[in-house]
Formats: structure tokens, C-alpha cells, sequence
């Protein structure tokens, strides 16, 4: 492909991905008028193609739908459908005039399944949803959740300056953020090795929740061993590492493709490993830090539900069975993050989902089994912050920049204090 099919083509694909529940919900009213009773199953061609032209022509803005509409019907036909043509065809065409009033009903209809679907949540979460937050707060989430994301970049100590010079060098448009002192805000999406700066290590690709929530580990830090135990591809791990130029660092990947990546991220930021870093591949709930930990820091695994505009390939992934999964492994993670942790230690506690179940639930679960200790304040303020109920604090995605996130730092205390 070109560079600009594969830029049409990956939008389309993340257009299907956004919504794909609500784009099955349109063409499927139409085929319904448009099929006989004995059509019983369409051909998985023929739905990927509806799939496709339903997206494409509602959510493309600068491609001729027409000519979309064409390029799948002479796939139909190059697959052996060509009876199936004339319903696409009309299916397709009719969607084209009248599928934008057909949207702005759903994003104005007061069915919260209604306002679910236009937003591109799986309807079967609701559920989950209802239990997390007011039916008002949902429909305001579901508005942000529409925001077209945006890169933010975390520019290495003291080069954020730097940095925007590099940025203005190849006419990119980049402004400082007024949320975190080494972030500048992108004005659209940017693969990471197309950014100024990045190969040599003076800026990384990164959501503003991200950061700071990594930032965390410099503010509660006073001395000792900061342990991230799901340290991933390490770019949380390396911003605490540059942060923290001085703490013994230790950070635990189960992945062996993420640590591998971890390590390659440690390289690009000039951090040496073995050292003062040291990246152990293997599971967090047995692997065992060379001394008690001051801070340990537990990005745990989630359903990433805060972040399924910017991914939402995540969403359509998930099943109730998943999420238990889910739910149960970040019990045990924060249990042994509190069994792990010196007295008088912080751990924080991060997700990038929304849901109550992964977050205050989960810390309630980890406080009855450690009762001496307790949840402090984060240091934030602003329209982007709501409180936890009642535990943590959560980030809300109300910037292109920011991803939905929560945070719960608790104190290990010794026992009965």
C-alpha cells in the first residue's frame, strides 16, 4: 500500500473498531427490510463489507462515499456474491442519506443502551457501568469518550524546551501542558518514531493520565527501593528512572516480548540496566524484590476501559468471564503489592478503566485483609479530577490527551496503629 491507502485503510479499520455494535445495529435494521425470510445467515464477506461501508461512509469526512460504496460491491463480486449486490447496494446507499439522522437519534436518545451504543460501549457493560457511576455522569462520559484522541509527549528532564524546538524544526505544532511540566500536546496522533527527538532518547510518546500517575512515585518517594511490579513495555518505569536519578529501581514484566521491549525503552532514555535499574522478567505474584520496597508501583492489568477511545480494540475482546479474570488478578496483585511493601511503604494502585469493580472494590478487598492500613490524598486538583467512592481518585478524559484512570495510593502502617 501507498501511504495514503494505508492512512485511509487504518482509519477505517479504528472507524469499524470505535463503534462497531452501533454500525451492526444500522445496517442491520436495513437488511432486515431488504432480505427475504429464507436468508437466514449472511456470508461473513458480505457482513464485513455492510461493517465496513456502514463505518466508512459515518465516520470517514474527507473520502467519496461513493466511490467506498463501488470498491465493496466489486469485492462482493470478485468473492463469488454477486447476489447479494443489489441488497448491499441499496443497504449501503440508503445508510448514505439518511444514517447521520439515524446517529444523532442515538446520541440524543435518553435509553442509556441508546447513548451506549452511539458511544461505541458494548451494551452488555452497562451493567458494570450502572453500579460505577449516575446515569448523568454516564452520559457525560459517553460525550468525552467521542473527543478524537490526541499524542502527548513526555520530554525528558529539562528538554522539554529542547524538545519544542525540534518540534517547530520539522513544522510540527506542539504546546506545553499546563497538567505536567514535561508534557507537550500534539494537535493529532503521531507514530513514536516519526517524533523529533525520539530515537535519542529527549521525548516519549505517552497520555498525560500516564504521566501523571507515574509521577505519584516521585512525590510519595523519600528513600529505598521503588518497585514497579507490571512494568510492561517500561515507559512508566523509565520516566520514575529518569525522575528518580538517584533510587534503586527494580521492575517486574511477566511478558517476555514486553520485557524485552522494557528494555529497549531503558536503551533509547540512556538508562542503564543491572544496575541501579534492574528489569526481571517473571511473575509478580512470586518473584522477589532484593530488599522491602518504599514505594511499589502496581499498573495493574485492567479492561482498559478508560483508554477504549484511544484502543478500541480492547473493548470488543472483553467478556463478563474476562473481567472476573481480570478482577481476581488484581486482588491478588494489590495483596501481594501490600505484603511486599516496607512498613510505612506506599503503594500505588493504577488502572486505566473507569469501572468501580477494578478500582474501589478492589482496594476494599485488599484494605479488609490489611485493616492497619490506609488510603491518602493524591496531590490534584482540577475540572479533569473526581474523588473515588470512597477510596482513590479518578482522571477523567475530558482532553484529547488524557485517558481514563484511577489511582489509589495506600500506606502500609504497621499493624495496629
Amino acid at each position: 500500500m501507498t501511504m495514503p491507502e494505508l492512512s485511509l485503510a487504518s482509519s477505517l479499520a479504528y472507524g469499524v473498531l470505535r463503534r462497531e455494535a452501533l454500525w451492526e445495529k444500522i445496517f442491520g435494521s436495513y437488511i432486515e427490510k431488504n432480505r427475504s425470510e429464507k436468508q437466514k445467515k449472511l456470508a461473513p464477506v458480505l457482513w464485513d463489507c455492510l461493517l465496513l461501508g456502514t463505518a466508512g461512509i459515518l465516520e470517514l469526512r474527507h473520502f467519496a462515499k461513493g466511490a467506498l460504496v463501488n470498491g465493496l460491491l466489486e469485492i462482493l463480486k470478485a468473492r463469488g456474491q454477486e447476489k447479494a449486490v443489489p441488497m448491499a447496494n441499496a443497504v449501503l446507499r440508503n445508510i448514505a442519506r439518511d444514517g447521520e439522522a439515524l446517529l444523532e437519534k442515538f446520541r440524543r436518545s435518553p435509553n442509556l443502551e441508546d447513548r451506549a451504543l452511539w458511544a461505541g460501549f458494548p451494551v452488555w457493560t452497562l451493567a458494570a457501568w450502572k453500579k460505577s457511576w449516575t446515569s448523568e455522569e454516564l452520559f457525560d462520559l459517553f460525550e468525552w469518550m467521542q473527543i478524537p484522541p490526541c499524542a502527548s509527549l513526555r520530554a525528558s528532564p529539562g528538554k522539554r524546551d529542547e524538545v519544542m524546538d525540534l518540534l517547530r524544526g520539522k513544522g510540527m505544532e506542539g504546546v506545553p501542558s499546563d497538567l505536567f511540566s514535561q508534557s507537550i500536546r500534539l494537535s493529532s496522533t503521531v507514530l513514536p518514531t516519526l517524533v523529533p527527538g525520539f530515537q535519542e532518547g529527549l521525548a516519549t510518546v505517552q497520555t498525560e493520565s500516564s504521566m501523571l500517575a507515574a509521577s505519584l512515585v516521585s512525590d510519595f518517594w523519600r528513600q529505598g527501593l521503588v518497585l514497579d511490579m507490571c512494568s510492561g513495555r517500561g515507559v512508566k518505569g523509565g520516566q520514575v528512572a529518569q525522575a528518580l536519578n538517584s533510587a534503586p529501581i527494580e521492575c517486574w514484566e511477566l511478558s517476555p516480548g514486553r520485557h524485552g521491549a522494557a528494555l529497549g525503552e531503558m536503551a533509547r532514555l540512556k538508562l542503564k540496566t543491572g544496575g541501579r535499574v534492574g528489569l526481571r522478567v517473571g511473575d509478580a505474584l512470586s518473584l522477589v524484590p532484593p530488599e522491602k520496597p518504599s514505594v511499589v508501583l502496581l499498573d495493574a492489568p485492567c479492561t482498559g476501559s478508560g483508554t477504549w477511545n484511544r484502543k478500541p480494540e480492547s473493548k470488543w475482546k472483553l467478556s463478563w468471564a474476562k473481567l472476573d479474570k481480570t478482577r481476581a488478578l488484581q486482588r491478588s496483585l494489590l495483596k501481594r503489592a501490600l505484603t511486599l511493601a516496607e512498613t510505612g511503604g506506599i503503594i500505588i494502585y493504577v488502572t486505566c478503566s473507569l469501572l468501580r469493580q477494578e478500582n474501589e472494590n478492589i482496594v476494599a478487598d485488599a484494605l479488609s485483609e490489611h485493616p492497619e492500613s490506609v488510603v491518602l490524598d493524591v496531590p490534584w486538583k482540577g475540572p479533569h479530577i473526581r474523588p473515588g467512592r470512597p477510596w482513590g481518585t479518578y482522571i477523567w478524559p475530558i482532553l484529547p490527551w488524557l485517558d481514563g484512570f484511577y489511582v489509589a495510593v495506600i500506606m502500609k502502617r504497621a499493624e495496629g496503629r
